[in-house]
């Protein structure tokens, strides 16, 4: 008996519960119960005639031949997802589009965009997941996600959008107190806040050198950062993103503007896939346009004419 002998199903539903690491899992993820994955998986060993799922009290584990199918067949599922999903969509992107992103990326940056791309394509529903921690696209079937740094996962398609940036910043009650810096040695006269990375204090990179500044406070979180500068407490060095409302209402300032304050490189990225959904295809498209009008509105010549507590430059942030 051969593959295309066998009703798709039993494939889909095989791989699914590779995927997910169980019965239940992939019933979840397909919309059935689980006694009926169990017996669809159990029919396409049976026409097959090999074991290909190892079933113990509380684990699955492929055979050689049910990993040999799984590699094999994950493609093939894929594809027809993705076939089965443009002749959906023939008509204009639609369909569930499930998205992660960084807490601080997301909450910053994206969703204050996402408004304008859901009017544009009334017919996508969004699914955005915001974590620090790394998602894995491909196991835990995530359309798209947007990355900071470098990622060295062979299976994604990685879209570079830009460099992103960061800026010094400080309250006016702080600069009113303790003066404002002029140039970076000045630092070492004020009180600085630090993000941390594995319980240490990162320097800040200002003009491609490492700093180690002084200072009462620091944090994992640019969050924490920000509320504290916007108290007055010290000047921060945070992501562009995350201190551009502040700047905008004049409740912090933006200090040495013409400081090159680089961040990790902000990436877009997507399973690879011979047939890309069309609403992946816009959202790609969408988000790498927001990011050039973001660099290209706020580039760093401009930033350096910036007027006092004026908005710099979007889009830099803490490596995922």
């Amino acid at each position: 008996m051969t593959l295309l002998q066998e009703p798709l199903a039993g494939l889909g539903a095989f791989v699914r519960t590779l995927e997910t690491g169980s019965f239940s899992a992939a019933a979840r993820a397909l919309g059935v119960s689980p006694s009926a994955i169990s017996k669809t998986v159990a029919r396409l060993e049976g026409r097959l005639g090999v074991l290909l799922l190892q079933r113990g009290t509380r684990t699955l584990q492929p055979t050689p031949e049910g990993l040999a199918l799984f590699e094999r067949g994950q493609r093939i599922v894929a594809e027809l997802e993705a076939a089965q999903g443009e002749l959906r969509e023939s008509k204009g992107p639609r369909g569930p589009l499930r998205i992660t992103a960084p807490m601080d990326l997301g909450r910053h940056w994206l969703v204050p965009r996402l408004p304008a791309f859901l009017a544009a394509y009334p017919q996508v529903e969004c699914e955005l997941g915001l974590t620090d921690r790394f998602i894995d696209l491909v196991e835990e079937r995530m359309d798209v996600g947007l990355r900071m740094g470098e990622s060295a996962d062979a299976r994604l398609i990685r879209k570079r959008l830009g460099e992103s940036r960061a800026v010094i910043c400080a309250s006016p009650a702080y600069l009113r107190r303790r003066g404002t810096p002029r140039k970076v040695a000045d630092l070492q006269r004020h009180a600085c806040l630090a993000y941390l990375r594995d319980g240490q204090r990162v320097p800040w990179r200002l003009d491609g050198v490492a700093v180690d500044v002084p200072g009462p406070f620091a944090s994992d979180n640019n969050e924490a950062l920000l509320a504290v500068a916007l108290e007055g407490v010290g000047i921060a060095r945070i992501p562009e993103f995350v201190a551009e409302q502040a700047l905008a209402e004049g409740r912090l300032q933006a200090l040495l503007t013409t400081v090159h304050t680089p961040g990790p490189d902000v990436y877009i990225v997507y399973p690879e896939r011979r047939h890309l959904s069309p609403r992946v295809r816009v959202f790609v498209d969408f988000v790498s346009g927001a990011f050039h009008e973001t660099e290209t509105r706020t580039s760093p010549p401009a930033r350096g004419r910036a007027r006092k507590g004026t908005a710099p430059a979007v889009g830099g942030a803490a490596k995922r």
